[in-house]
């Protein structure tokens, strides 16, 4: 797993926003104050919006603003908006059937330690990233 560089830009930004709770900024200011450039800025935005994470006003003094409040947003709720669920191994991914050793056709998924050992170890780290929130990067 990676974090990509839009999820991470995507951090900075929610960060951006959290700092600055309660108010409307601007996706220039953003993209200026976070060194994003501005295309990136407003397609993560779209992103997080539809993910219910920012919002949007519009018009003359609109701009962007955080939706929940900082310590109710986790890491883990941003990289799913952007890069959707993690996934550490294609045998955990529930819409890839494929498994080296066949282990997701037909047969029982705990005979398979290496299964069973990626979902531990994919489990885990969402519930880190779920742990960290907005709060705790300010």
């Amino acid at each position: 797993m990676r974090i990509t560089q839009e999820t991470d830009y995507a951090l900075r930004i929610c960060r951006h926003l959290a700092k600055n709770e309660g108010k409307v900024i601007r996706s220039q200011a953003i993209s200026q104050e976070e060194f994003i450039p501005e295309r990136f800025t407003l397609r993560i935005l779209r992103k997080l919006n539809l993910a219910g994470i920012t919002g949007a006003k519009r018009g003359f003094s609109g701009g962007y603003f955080l939706k929940k409040p900082k310590e109710n947003v986790s890491l883990y709720d941003v990289i799913l908006a952007i890069d959707g669920p993690i996934v550490i191994n294609r045998c955990q991914d529930p819409d890839d059937p494929y498994c080296s050793k066949n282990c997701s056709l037909g047969k029982d998924f705990k005979t398979c330690k290496f299964h069973n050992k990626f979902a531990e170890l994919q489990q885990n780290i969402i519930n880190n990233f779920r742990e960290q929130t907005l709060d705790k990067f300010i």
